[in-house]
């Protein structure tokens, strides 16, 4: 099954997989971020990559940050999308708050009124030159468990190009209860420290900052979500 396949499921009512909606839950992640993501909000870019429809990207703009999403699917797109106001109140027009940029290689750039969200439809592996050195965080929601080891090497490569000097990753991922059982088998993969920090993993240009063990409760026996924080060299 492929992404847009699982999203088709997703969105049609099937299986919601692992997805958090809770707001206790984000409120949780959220104290998290802002502990160890230094700086006002109205000062801190962050990327989000591998977003689908996340309710909590929607919390860190509501909180004043300003972010940029990558997701391959443009449903998922569409669906975070909806939960951003669909119109900028200028007091005149009432004008589409989004604006929609298709680029040559056929990836599209959907810009928010209020100037602080961009939702990039298209590969998060990537190569984007205009991103290069831009954001202060990433709130990395559980990419490692979605991508297999094969990909990973790509996806941090591309997560250090992006990110400032000393910018900080706010990292969250599943842990199984039978990890060394179980850890080459997903999605979603079992993860700790040392498979995030292989030296072809993020360990090639982060640093280990902290773990965080269980930030919030997932509902499933067995497993739990763990956080990490990681700074870029």
């Amino acid at each position: 099954m492929t992404w847009g396949d699982t999203w088709s499921d997703i969105l049609s009512g099937g299986n919601p997989r692992w997805k958090i909606t809770d707001e206790e839950s984000h409120q949780s992640a959220l104290s998290h971020f802002r502990q160890h993501v230094p700086g006002e909000p109205a000062d801190v870019s962050v990327l989000c990559p591998l977003a689908g429809d996340d309710p909590f990207v929607n919390l860190l703009w509501k909180c004043g940050y300003s972010i940029t999403t990558i997701d391959l699917v443009p449903a998922a797109v569409e669906a975070m999308k909806a939960q951003f106001p669909p119109t900028m109140d200028d007091g005149d027009s009432g004008a589409d708050a989004w604006t929609e940029e298709e680029r040559d290689d056929g990836t599209v750039f959907w810009k928010h009124g209020s100037g602080r969200a961009t939702l990039i439809v298209g590969d998060a592996l990537q190569k984007r030159p205009e991103l290069v050195g831009t954001f202060d965080a990433v709130y990395d929601k559980d990419s490692f468990g979605a991508l297999g080891k094969s990909m990973r090497s790509g996806f941090c490569s591309r997560m250090s190009e992006y990110m400032k000097e000393g910018g900080i990753v706010y990292l969250e991922c599943k842990l199984k209860e039978n990890h060394e059982d179980v850890k080459d088998f997903g999605p979603p993969f079992s993860l700790k420290r040392e498979e995030l920090m292989e030296d072809n993993s993020y360990g090639s240009n982060f640093e280990y900052v902290m773990g965080l063990d269980s930030v919030y409760d997932l509902g499933f026996s067995g497993m739990k979500q763990t956080g990490h924080i990681l700074r870029k060299k």
